[in-house]
C-alpha cells in the first residue's frame, strides 16, 4: 500500500502565535531581571566619604608675652572707662571678653565660648569667681559695681596664671 504524504511548508499557518509567545517571554525575563535588579540594588547605599579634620595641636605660648599684652589690654581699658565713668557695662564686657581670652590662649581651653556654668566645670576657679562678678554688671537692666576693684582682680588673675 503506498502511502503518501504532503508535506505543509514550515510557516504555511500563521505566525501570530509565535510572536505573541516570543513578546510575552521577553516581557518576563525583563521583567524578572528587573525584580532581580531591584532586590540587589534597593539595599546599596554609597559609601560615605569619611573626612577627617585635622587635630588642633596646642602650643603653650610665651606667658611674659602673653601677659604683658593683656596686662597693656586692660590698661588700655581702664583708661577708657575714666574717660566716661558712667560706662559700667562696656567695661564689665570688656573685662569678661579679654580676660576668657586670655586663658584661652594661656591653655586652649576654649573658655571665651563658654557660658558660666561650662566655666565652672572646667577646674578654673579663680576664672569661675571672677566671670560670676562679671555677670551682674553685665546683665542686669542697671549695670552696678565697681570697676576698679574688679579691674584690679582681673589684672591679678592675669599676672598670677601659670
Amino acid at each position: 500500500m503506498d502511502t503518501t504524504v504532503n508535506l505543509r511548508r514550515l510557516f504555511d499557518f500563521s505566525q501570530l502565535p509565535i510572536v505573541i509567545t516570543a513578546a510575552i517571554f521577553a516581557a518576563l525575563t525583563v521583567a524578572i531581571l528587573l525584580m532581580f535588579l531591584y532586590t540587589l540594588l534597593k539595599n546599596y547605599k554609597p559609601k560615605e566619604k569619611i573626612i577627617e579634620e585635622p587635630v588642633k595641636v596646642f602650643v603653650k605660648p610665651d606667658m611674659t608675652k602673653l601677659k604683658a599684652e593683656y596686662m597693656a589690654a586692660l590698661d588700655k581699658l581702664e583708661a577708657k572707662f575714666n574717660e566716661d565713668t558712667t560706662k559700667i557695662r562696656p567695661a564689665y564686657e570688656g573685662m569678661s571678653i579679654l580676660v576668657r581670652e586670655f586663658v584661652y590662649k594661656a591653655t586652649g581651653t576654649e573658655v571665651d565660648k563658654f557660658s558660666l556654668s561650662e566655666i565652672s566645670q572646667t577646674g578654673f576657679e579663680d576664672l569661675t569667681v571672677l566671670v560670676g562678678e562679671y555677670y551682674k554688671p553685665e546683665f542686669d537692666k542697671i549695670s552696678e559695681g565697681d570697676v576698679r576693684a574688679s579691674l584690679a582682680k582681673s589684672r591679678r588673675l592675669v599676672s598670677e596664671w601659670n
